[in-house]
């Protein structure tokens, strides 16, 4: 599949020229291999979501995903400090570890802009931290501009296990976007229990609500303005009501064993290091408006709020914003791939409790983790690359990590895993990529409302997830033209597994997932146009595209 052509995405913001990318006619689609278009199944479906985009049964709208929700395009800040001028050498020689370091903390000082790495290759030995909102590290070209990272975090930052396992497997980076606080209380923790938002003060109690709604009641809206980003959390009971619910109320969930096979979101009961994830739903969203008695969000909620899960506004806490990576290369040091979940922390960049937030046209080599997702919100990755030696992660997207955006990417080299989704994250979007190796990845925890479009894929990774994680996929997973071009199903045909999934022009398999089902009974998924390329051939823009038009 020939990759979106980033010039014309915008970075996918403000989407005047990227919607334009939208097939219209045959001809276009057939560049995709696909037969007669429309396909009338398809065609029906899609009239279906846009008479009901908040509240579709199977498909979720994910067209707030990315930054500024898809309604702004990711800024061009200017220059503040270039690294020569804080002693870097850029010869691949030097160590420039310092010199990026002073250089990223003035960026901070001066309240943001961007940090220059002017051509060349710039050698570090430890972890690069960014804490501060409005910083940007550029470089010419990831051609031109190379950071090369000789450590591991293990060596360059701290060794990081517990027991044979490095936690490293699945957090942190070489460059991590994070809030000073955040990241000092992970360390001084060990790098266990709650690794998103922190700090949080209640504000208000709300109403009941629906999935689709956006005006919600408040007990107290005094303390509450148009423009703050709250956080919405709901209680996770010992009935597994929320976990059901995160399932979509299928009757199936009744019968599931949380108890066993969903342990680790049972906090009360649970002995896993992670579990305080778990203790509450937690989703940050924007208030548009305040009323008398009620807030209008800046967007539909994704679940329904029941007043048995005590639905609660907190504040945020700390938080990184409009911060950024662009136009380089990050390669590692080229080891022998580690053992599976050993992984020393060989990771590209990290972005973690970080809202409005991009990597752009970053290629990243020899990782064990490429780009990194924890507790985020709002964040675009464009024009990635992942090449080099077998790594973990190409992208990982983890921990109630919402809204988030990857597209025009490729994973060219091989891979444990794939697009990695879990951990009641929700909203989710991958479009527009073309994957060598890899495959449409969950790592159980209930991951929802997640949308891959537009992909082709040599399907040869795995899924993953601990065995008392609970069931793979929740609610609403929309696969929309996946071209498999090994006829390999694992994870993406996944209509018998996933509830009120929709499973829509998937050409190059001939049957269901080899996963084994998760729930008994009906699970409201749909499948349409198994064997032909379909309109809107990228559901996130169309879904974009549809709804700025609405809004105008």
């Amino acid at each position: 599949m020939p990759h979106l052509d980033r010039r014309n995405l915008l970075a996918l913001g403000g989407l005047t020229a990227g919607a334009a990318l939208l097939p219209n006619t045959a001809a276009q689609a057939a560049t995709r291999g696909a037969t007669t278009m429309p396909i009338s199944g398809a065609a029906a479906l899609w009239q279906e979501y846009l008479a009901a985009p908040d509240t579709h049964p199977q498909i979720p709208n994910v067209s707030y995903a990315g930054y500024g929700r898809g309604d702004r395009r990711i800024p061009r800040p200017r220059v503040v400090a270039n690294v020569k001028q804080y002693g870097a050498r850029g010869d691949g020689i030097a160590d420039d570890t310092d010199a990026l370091r002073r250089a990223v903390t003035a960026a901070g000082a001066a309240g943001g802009g961007v940090v220059l790495l002017p051509a060349g290759t710039y050698r570090t030995t430890g972890m690069i931290p960014v804490h501060d909102s409005g910083v940007v590290i550029r470089g010419e070209s990831p051609e031109a501009t190379v950071i090369y990272c000789e450590n591991s975090l293990d060596d360059g930052y701290m060794l990081n296990r517990r027991g044979s396992i490095s936690q490293w497997s699945w957090m942190g980076g070489q460059i991590w976007f994070v809030p000073r606080r955040r990241l000092e209380s992970l360390r001084e923790a060990g790098f266990v229990g709650n690794e998103g938002w922190m700090d949080n003060e209640t504000l208000t109690t709300l109403g009941p609500a629906a999935r689709g709604d956006r005006e919600v009641e408040v007990a107290d809206a005094t303390g509450l303005r148009a423009g703050d980003t709250v956080l919405l959390t709901l209680r996770n009971l010992p009935d597994n009501s929320l976990l059901k619910h995160l399932c979509g109320d299928i009757p199936g969930a009744d019968d599931y064993p949380w108890e066993t096979k969903g342990r680790r979101m049972r906090p009360e009961i649970s002995d896993w290091t992670g579990a305080p994830n778990f203790e509450h739903y937690r989703w940050p969203v924007e208030v548009a408006a305040v009323h008398d008695g009620r807030i209008t969000l800046a967007q539909p909620l994704r679940v329904d709020l029941r007043p048995e899960w005590e639905p609660t506004l907190t504040t945020l806490g700390p938080v990184i914003r409009n911060a950024g990576i662009e136009s380089l290369t990050m390669r590692m040091r080229e080891v022998p791939t580690p053992q599976h979940n050993v992984e020393p922390g060989f990771n590209g960049p990290c972005f973690q409790s970080a809202i409005d937030c991009w990597a752009r046209d970053v290629h990243v080599e020899h990782a064990d983790n490429s780009f990194g997702l924890v507790g985020t919100k709002n964040v675009s990755i464009i024009g990635a690359r992942v090449s080099g030696r077998r790594g973990h992660h190409p992208f990982m997207c983890r921990v109630q990590s919402h809204d988030n955006l990857v597209a025009d990417f490729e994973v060219a080299g091989p891979a444990q895993h794939g697009l990695n989704v879990e951990g009641w994250s929700s909203g989710n979007v991958w479009a527009g990529g073309t994957m060598a190796h890899g495959t449409l990845d969950s790592h159980k925890l209930i991951p929802t409302d997640a949308v891959r479009t537009a992909i082709t894929i040599h399907n040869d990774g795995s899924t993953g997830g601990a065995g008392d994680a609970g069931p793979n996929w929740g609610a609403r997973f929309t696969h929309w033209n996946i071209e498999v071009t090994n006829g390999r199903s694992h994870g993406i045909r996944i209509e018998e597994n996933s509830p009120h999934s929709a499973i829509v022009g998937v050409t190059g398999t001939t049957g269901p997932t080899n996963h084994a089902r998760d729930f008994s009974g009906p699970l409201g998924s749909v499948t349409e146009s198994l064997d032909a390329t379909v309109l809107p051939r990228n559901l996130y823009l169309a879904q974009l595209r549809h709804r700025q038009r609405t809004e105008r």
